[in-house]
């Protein structure tokens, strides 16, 4: 019998038509096998590259999309079937997108929103600025309309957008995104792409219209326009009370009813499918906009974007990428002779977006204050481009925008710019480990032998005397020296600049505080002639004590809500080990405290948050009114000890004064009474807060022994040792003793720096002004005293951070 045979050569296009349904699961099915084997076996050898798998996704897919037999096997396919499955494939890519951004995000402009405008304003500027004479030596010129606004405003923002999934998707599987570079990258990578995805459909809507309109075009425009915005103001409206509706039905702990997950997909699916008509947009910006409306909560939408991303991962990707790599074989022009230029056009495709995201990576880390290292990393990790923005190069090719050289070239581009980011994490970590890490500037552990440095602040000259008496027991036996940084604290208005930083010298004496002054222009008389006063009294001063102090002078002039971070800047650029500012409440005649000066205040409270070393506040009740210079003074200090770090930083500071002879100091100890201890020991507590509990108490006798042991039993301090049992009796005690001192010294506590806060619980409750802590709260009440100072220290903490949190970034 003879055998059935089929004709030597047969068509594509025949082919096709004996297709049917089960020729294409089959087809698919091969090729998502063949996709998946393949990845599979390379990838134990691609990860000795430290590459990103997206990278190998990509090139699996042009490797198939180029092999002989597969070309030949997906030829059986019409190109208009792989077009329609990734044109799918990019809406729910787009749909995702939508669904993960929060519009009401550009309402704000965080440190993230400025690296991401910027970035996108530089690189749009630098790629429209280019693109007009590329194209006209040969880069494209015989593509219909690429010389037009609208092409070239597109392609530039095309290039300056970044994609976030991958951006985010390569820093989570590097353990980057918990480090504050990697934090402020993601976020800039969502501003950036949130940005640049509305600008294209705002093009694309009236280009659209321009194009396919045929009334007048002012009409149709405002027709178009009017009918976009009510159907998205309808969209916005609608699809929340769907998405609620839904979740109720759908409770947790139950599985989803089938009539629900089939409205909701079949509702998705309408709009995808019908709504570009109306809007004006393409089918894949009609679903970004979809998802934009769409609830970002709840069980429903955690389900649909679980679905949708499996649906991309292991269908969409790995067909999209297959039919890019037989799309770029069937290419003509790749054969002529354009081709020889690709690696040229490569060359100044990623030189013109890496020059535009870098000098926006810059501007912005002028703005916040980045090294240029770091803003050269940020430019470099907004660089990333992602399957969408592949596939808006594909659609340029398809309707004859952009050749298919320039195609490759932008799809080399985008591999590129991922291959990177491994590298520059790398660099940025390497970084991080480089950067030097800070000692703990605070008294406790501060070298006796090494000179002091403080950073005073002053409101105006009323400070000055307080100023000078608290240099002047602070410089001990005035061997070393300590170097006080006198800074003027003013608030900044029309008539004053922003911060000044005199450039000093080390060997800096008072008679440089002139000198200082000199590079520095004020246009408001009043705050020049204080100044000159108040240099005039600290010269005096300096001339007077003798040495042992070296006094300079420094100025921060800004808006309140900014000055803490002057004064942090000041402090680390000088190195100073402790920070005293004055209390935002000044002493009237009749002995009471004044108004509360709200903006200082809101200063002081900022600066104990993050300091870059210990922080004190000055309360002055006639401090300054004894003269320091005069020999027969004699202060009576109080130092309280209750525990903690910042009772353990007050003793140390106490310590130094005791050094001076005009100095007559008593330290206070406060014990909780036997009965209240063996109650309190009952309590039952955490494991990690009774070891912190224990830790910090050994700590305090180590260290108040090592001071005992030093000052008291050579009879160079006084000491008295009180048993209490509430923080009543504290404040009795505290009562007691008012009349005997002149200055109470104490630690703030709270937040930390008090662990074992028993003894204070109940007096820290009703705190007008938490900045001074529960202990200080109480001396600094008028009917505590009239006449007793208060300097109230915290120590320097530093924030423990966990592994892979790299710090680099400025605070």
């Amino acid at each position: 019998m003879d055998m059935l045979k089929l004709p030597d050569s047969i068509s594509a296009e025949t082919l096709c038509r004996l297709a049917n349904g089960n020729t294409l699961v089959a087809g698919f099915s091969f090729v998502l096998i063949s996709f998946s084997l393949l990845f599979q076996l390379i990838r134990p050898f691609f990860r000795l590259t430290k590459q990103p798998p997206i990278v190998l996704e990509i090139m699996v897919g042009l490797f198939l999309g180029n092999v002989g037999f597969m070309v030949e096997y997906l030829n059986l396919f019409s190109s208009h079937t792989f077009a329609a499955i990734s044109e799918i494939g990019m809406s729910c890519y787009a749909l995702v997108l939508g669904i993960n951004f929060d519009v009401t995000l550009l309402g704000h402009t965080p440190p993230e929103a400025i690296v991401a405008y910027t970035g996108i304003l530089s690189t749009v500027l630098v790629a429209a600025t280019t693109a007009v004479p590329l194209i006209h030596f040969g880069f494209d010129h015989d593509m219909k309309d690429t010389a037009s606004f609208g092409f070239i405003l597109a392609l530039s923002l095309t290039v300056a957008g970044t994609s976030s999934p991958v951006l985010t998707q390569l820093f989570t599987e590097a353990n980057f995104s918990r480090s504050d570079i990697g934090k402020l990258v993601t976020g800039a990578g969502i501003y950036t792409e949130l940005t640049t995805m509305i600008l294209l459909g705002i093009i694309s809507f009236f280009r659209n219209n321009e194009i396919d309109n045929k009334k007048p075009a002012i009409i149709g425009a405002s027709v178009s326009f009017v009918s976009t915005v009510l159907v998205l103001y309808c969209l916005y409206k609608m699809l929340p009370l769907l998405a609620n509706w839904m979740q109720k039905n759908n409770p947790k702990g139950k599985p989803m009813r089938g009539i629900d997950v089939i409205l909701l997909v079949g509702s998705m699916s309408s709009m995808c499918l019908f709504l570009p008509a109306i809007l004006g947009f393409s089918q894949a910006m009609t679903s970004f906009v979809i998802g934009l409306c769409f609830p970002r909560k709840g069980r429903l939408t955690y389900v649909l974007l679980r679905t949708l991303n499996q649906l991309l991962r292991l269908f969409f990707f790995p067909i999209y990428f297959c039919w890019i790599g037989t799309n770029i074989r069937s290419y003509k022009d790749l054969k002529s002779e354009s081709y020889k230029y690709i690696f040229v056009k490569l060359f100044f495709l990623y030189v013109i977006i890496l020059s535009g995201k870098i000098l926006g990576a810059l501007i912005s880390g002028v703005i916040l204050g980045f090294h240029w290292p770091i803003a050269v990393a940020i430019g470099l990790f907004l660089n990333v481009k992602g399957p969408f923005h592949i596939f808006i190069a594909t659609f340029a090719v398809e309707n004859e925008f952009m050749g298919a050289g320039s195609f490759l070239v932008f799809l080399l581009h985008a591999v590129l710019s991922i291959s990177v980011i491994p590298y520059i994490m790398k660099f940025v970590i390497q970084m991080a480990q480089m950067e030097p890490t800070h000692p703990l500037m605070a008294l406790q552990w501060f070298d006796s032998n090494s000179e002091l440095r403080m950073l005073v602040g002053i409101h105006g000259h009323q400070n000055v005397p307080t100023t000078i008496n608290l240099m002047e027991i602070s410089r001990g036996s005035g061997s070393p020296c300590i170097s006080v940084y006198l800074t003027d604290l003013i608030e900044m208005n029309d008539k004053q600049s922003a911060v000044f930083i005199p450039d000093y010298q080390e060997d800096d004496c008072p008679s440089s505080a002139a000198a200082a002054d000199a590079n520095v222009t004020m246009a408001d008389e009043s705050v020049v002639n204080m100044r000159d006063q108040i240099t005039n009294m600290i010269l005096t001063y300096v001339q007077k004590s003798g040495g042992g102090v070296n006094v300079h002078r420094l100025l921060a002039i800004s808006k309140f809500s900014n000055m803490h971070q002057d004064i942090y800047n000041l402090a680390e650029a000088v190195q100073a080990s402790l920070i005293i500012l004055p209390y935002h409440r000044n002493q009237r005649k009749d002995g009471k405290m004044g108004n509360i000066h709200h903006g200082f205040r809101h200063v002081n409270r900022k600066v104990f948050r993050h300091p870059p070393c210990s922080v004190a506040v000055l309360l002055d009740r006639g401090f300054g009114k004894a003269l320091a210079e005069e020999s027969c003074m004699k202060l009576q200090v109080a130092v309280l000890f209750i525990g903690g770090k910042d009772d353990r930083e007050a003793l140390a500071y106490a310590t130094r004064i005791t050094q001076h002879s005009g100095v007559d100091l008593t330290a206070v100890r406060f014990l909780q009474d036997e009965e209240k201890a063996a109650s309190r020991a009952k309590r039952t507590m955490s494991n990690h807060a009774r070891a912190l509990e224990e830790l910090e108490l050994s700590l305090d006798n180590e260290y108040f022994a090592n001071f005992y042991e030093n000052q008291v039993a050579l009879r160079k301090v006084g000491y008295l040792e009180k048993h209490v049992a509430s923080g009543k009796e504290i404040v009795s005690v505290l009562k007691s003793l008012e009349e005997q001192h002149a200055l109470f010294i104490a630690g703030r506590g709270g937040r930390g720096g008090r662990v074992n806060s028993f003894l204070d619980a109940g007096i820290g409750d009703s705190e007008e002004c938490p900045d001074l802590g529960p202990i200080g709260e109480i001396l600094a009440d008028s009917d505590f005293s009239t006449t007793a100072s208060v300097l109230i220290i915290q120590q320097h903490f530093r924030e423990e951070v966990k592994k892979d949190e790299y710090k680099i970034l400025p605070v």
